[in-house]
């Protein structure tokens, strides 16, 4: 799944005509919570076996770095950092991730000076190998992610980005249905773009 969003963001970076005006490496961090309702409870995160489990995060402590390729596509890499609890006991361990996402929006331009970017992203997760041993995989887990958001970009290169983002935590082997086990998070991060 990395490997199909990677060689899309290629094409569509290669397929694009590149504007001075949107092209831009950035890097920043931030902070980001959230909330997981656990559908069942016997086979992960070794649970009290209670039909429905509220897991939750501290705030999570985020870093990125993302390139625009022009006024409309965008690439990202996130890490991530935050300690589970739930309703059941105080303290699970600490989740940490890695995500490449690719992004689509369009970018306005405000003021001659103020860009801001609605947009859409999705990507792929992947986790330590304690994270995943928590959410009862053999090995490093890899999962889809989604999200939408909106970032400014002030005329100093200073950024602001908010997203919600949903994180599919749904069984191995199980199908998709209405009832996802998903980790929905907003975040919020501060950066620079170059």
């Amino acid at each position: 799944m990395k490997k199909c969003i990677l060689a899309s963001a290629l094409i569509l970076a290669s397929s694009t005509v590149f504007s001075a005006n949107y092209l831009g490496l950035r890097i920043g961090g931030g902070l980001g919570t959230g909330n997981y309702l656990l559908q069942d409870t016997g086979y992960r995160i070794q649970d009290t076996g209670t039909p429905k489990t509220n897991i939750s995060t501290d705030p999570s402590v985020v870093l990125e770095v993302g390139y625009d390729f022009n006024d409309i596509f965008a690439f990202n890499v996130k890490g991530a950092g935050a300690n589970l609890k739930s309703n059941q006991t105080q303290d699970k361990g600490t989740i940490y991730e890695l995500a490449l996402e690719a992004e689509v929006g369009y970018t306005f331009l405000f003021d001659d000076d103020t860009l801001i970017k609605p947009y859409v992203a999705a990507g792929v997760v992947t986790f330590d190998k304690q994270t995943s041993k928590m959410l009862g995989e053999n090995s490093y887990a890899e999962t889809a992610r989604g999200a939408i958001g909106v970032r400014t970009i002030l005329d100093s290169g200073i950024y602001f980005d908010g997203r919600i983002q949903s994180t599919d935590f749904t069984e191995k082997g199980k199908s998709l249905s209405s009832k996802l086990d998903l980790l929905t998070e907003g975040r919020i991060t501060v950066g620079y773009r170059f």
